[in-house]
């Protein structure tokens, strides 16, 4: 399989007698900061580098930060009715009369004739009176809303300045545990700037983990040519997309955002609702399944389960569907980046070698470079990239097309000599990461 997958863990997993059957099938995890107690991050984690060191399978970890987001106060569950009129005041807690909300950023941007969304749109309330810090709505569509729930204005940013107190707690807590996070998700983030001084901030704590940009709102998705410049991967969030553009404009938004990275060279992932039916049943639906193939067929590197593997009915299921899903996808990206230097140049004429031959692809890199810079001209075979380091090998988990390895060596052409007896059988054009002067390309004929 060339796009990985990437599974959310949660209570439902949580209650999994043995996470194995779905690490087998996973690429890498994510942990979503804004539900997770350390504890639960750490039970977590032990989990999934137990099986890591038992099988040998490197495994990406992604903390997924809760960003500059608005969110309910702490209540108890409140029904609402379409029809029902809707309080929210500004408020950690509420009391059973309203939704607690304790951002004062959403009362300063809402207005009267605003559409606040919840439940990931299912929930629809029109704003009819907005008054210093409370603001009344009517409810166009029903549900259930609770403590910690995501609150949207359609169509609108908040200006929150970052970083965000929720997040500076979740990294103090991540820095604990430094060495088993691989990526950091920003949530929420409009702009290069946004992108830059968290990444800072993220450095700061001691983190070495790439940062990887959920694309989430309509200030992003202008902007997501700076963003592409400084981000190490971006993921088009197509839950809270939807809830800024409307349902119908997501599949030609998600392409265009898919289109732009692939011609950057730049890893994306695609999130949200892919099996969501999933979560009640265990099968998907047709319309499902041909989601699925449709972003896989695009070149994505990865694709996201979400709430259908952390609070579904059929976590291990879920995630067997998507692999069944894209063991059978024709990739054809749309989108192929033009080379930059002498080093894209090396990479894409490695990648042309071997798709012309019908060969397989060999390369030992130190920092897992060479193995990326191959990988984003989309060769139409696999990569087996060996590495030397474990936190690279997962990373590189989450690259289209690639199957790390950890073979310590103490050279390159050490390495790769080993990465290539793994393979005695296999036709392979096996190459090492670039060093400068001369430079060795092997190609394994098989007789």
């Amino acid at each position: 399989m060339y796009t990985k997958i990437v599974v959310t863990l949660g209570p439902s997993t949580d209650r999994l007698p043995d996470l194995s059957p779905l690490l087998e099938i996973a690429d890498g995890v994510r942990i979503n900061m804004s539900h997770a107690t350390e504890q639960e991050l750490r039970a977590r984690l032990r989990a999934v580098r137990a099986f890591e060191e038992r099988t040998g399978k490197p495994i990406a970890v992604i903390a997924d930060l809760r960003g500059p987001s608005v969110r309910t106060g702490l209540m108890q569950p409140l029904r609402i009715n379409a029809g029902d009129k809707v309080l929210f005041k500004l408020a950690e807690r509420g009391d059973g009369g309203f939704i607690p909300i304790p951002r004062r950023e959403f009362f300063e941007t809402v207005e009267k004739g605003d559409e606040v969304l919840m439940l990931d749109g299912k929930l629809v309330l029109k704003v009819v009176e907005v008054s210093g810090q409370s603001a009344a709505a009517i409810a166009a569509s029903s549900g259930e809303v609770a403590s910690n729930k995501a609150v949207v204005i359609k169509g609108k940013d908040f200006d929150i300045p970052l970083p965000v107190e929720e997040d500076l707690i979740a990294l103090k807590t991540l820095s604990k545990y430094g060495e088993d996070v691989d990526y950091v998700a920003l949530s929420l983030v409009k702009n290069g700037e946004g992108v830059s001084l968290m990444r800072k901030t993220v450095a700061e704590h001691g983190l070495t983990s790439d940062v990887m940009v959920k694309v989430e709102t309509k200030g992003a998705v202008d902007r997501i040519d700076e963003i592409l410049e400084i981000a190490d991967y971006i993921v088009v969030a197509r839950g809270d997309l939807a809830l800024h553009y409307g349902l119908e404009h997501i599949p030609k938004v998600q392409r265009a955002l898919v289109e732009k990275a692939l011609a950057r060279g730049k890893p994306v992932a695609v999130a949200t609702q892919l099996l969501d039916s999933m979560q009640a049943n265990p099968t998907p639906t047709r319309a499902e399944v041909n989601d699925v193939y449709n972003a896989a067929s695009l070149g994505v590197d990865s694709l996201w389960l979400t709430n259908e593997t952390a609070s579904g009915n059929y976590p291990v299921e879920a995630a067997a569907w998507l692999r069944r899903i894209i063991a059978l996808v024709d990739v054809q990206p749309p989108q192929r980046p033009s080379p930059a230097n002498a080093r894209d140049r090396f990479a894409a004429a490695v990648a042309d070698m071997a798709g012309d031959l019908g060969a397989e692809i060999a390369v030992y890199s130190m920092t897992g470079t060479l193995a990326k810079r191959i990988a984003k001209f989309r060769p139409p075979v696999r990569i087996y990239a060996g590495v030397r380091e474990r936190p690279i090998a997962r990373r590189l988990a989450l690259i289209w097309g690639i199957e790390p390895l950890l073979i310590p060596a103490h050279s390159y052409e050490e390495g790769l000599e080993k990465l290539m007896s793994r393979f005695p059988d296999r036709m392979l054009v096996a190459t090492y990461g670039l060093k400068g002067g001369v430079h060795t390309i092997k190609i394994h004929i098989r007789e």
